[in-house]
């Protein structure tokens, strides 16, 4: 990556941006910036645009290009030329294992609808346009979310002693900690890739499984309603993921990532 290239993370500490920003601030030129200023910034040319930030009711509503904080950022940088990393979710996907880039596209949620319909509005408008499709991402993180997540869950669980699960308790994740996508999202950007990418673990990991490994199964009450059975089982077929990035992450080093979530869960 030339040393003139910035790195514009916009949002307002959210938890992808906190962590990258930490990981790579002494090496790259990163910069945060509040979505609320983005018209008085000045893109240039070179630089890549990380979107983080998302209004909340992109997470609850029909689709409005009003909320849609990717199309008004590409609007934005049509002129500039630069590139935009737009942070898609795997809930675009018909939940099933194995799903690579051309699996079918059936969101199974408003918010999974939302990132299609964005991802295409934003590819009318960016040639320069990198769509990252994700995986859950886990890692501590605070419980100040816009949109609930799996760590949010189990963090405010962790607090009252107690999680509550449904039947997915039982079935296999794409978990990828926040350190690894971070790792991964580096050198998407040093590669300056363009186009659709899966970002997870490429890992079947059962969620009483990612438990164990953070090892808190002996210190907090586990509770689980069988009633609800809507099965949402996945993974992710990551070989393009690797292709791309020319690094691969195995499970064992995937499990110690979890559990060094755990240790510091538990500090």
């Amino acid at each position: 990556m030339k040393k003139k290239r910035r790195i514009i993370l916009i949002g307002f500490r959210s938890f992808i941006q906190t962590n990258f920003y930490k990981l790579f601030r002494s090496k790259h030129k990163i910069i945060k910036l509040k979505f609320s200023k983005i018209n008085n910034f000045k893109f240039y040319e070179n630089d890549v645009i990380i979107n983080c930030s998302n209004y909340k009711e992109f997470f609850t509503s029909k689709y409005t290009q009003k909320n849609d904080r990717n199309l008004i950022i590409a609007k934005k940088l049509k002129k500039s030329n630069s590139q935009l990393v737009l942070l898609s979710s795997r809930n675009v996907y018909k939940p099933q294992l194995n799903l690579n880039e051309n699996s079918s596209k059936r969101p199974i949620d408003i918010y999974g609808n939302n990132c299609l319909i964005s991802e295409y509005n934003c590819k009318k408008i960016l040639s320069n346009l990198t769509i990252l499709r994700i995986s859950n991402i886990v890692g501590l993180e605070t419980l100040n979310k816009k949109r609930s997540s799996l760590m949010g869950v189990m963090i405010d669980g962790i607090k009252k002693k107690h999680i509550k699960f449904d039947a997915s308790y039982q079935w296999n994740k794409d978990l990828i900690p926040i350190r690894i996508f971070c790792l991964y999202l580096e050198k998407i950007l040093l590669n300056k890739y363009f186009g659709i990418l899966n970002v997870g673990s490429g890992c079947k990991i059962k969620i009483k499984n990612f438990i164990r490994y953070l090892n808190l199964s002996n210190k907090i009450k586990i509770s689980i309603n069988y009633d609800k059975i809507i099965k949402n089982e996945y993974s992710y077929n990551i070989n393009k993921l690797k292709k791309v990035t020319k690094i691969y992450f195995p499970k064992k080093i995937i499990i110690n990532e979890f559990k060094k979530i755990g240790k510091l869960i538990n500090k």
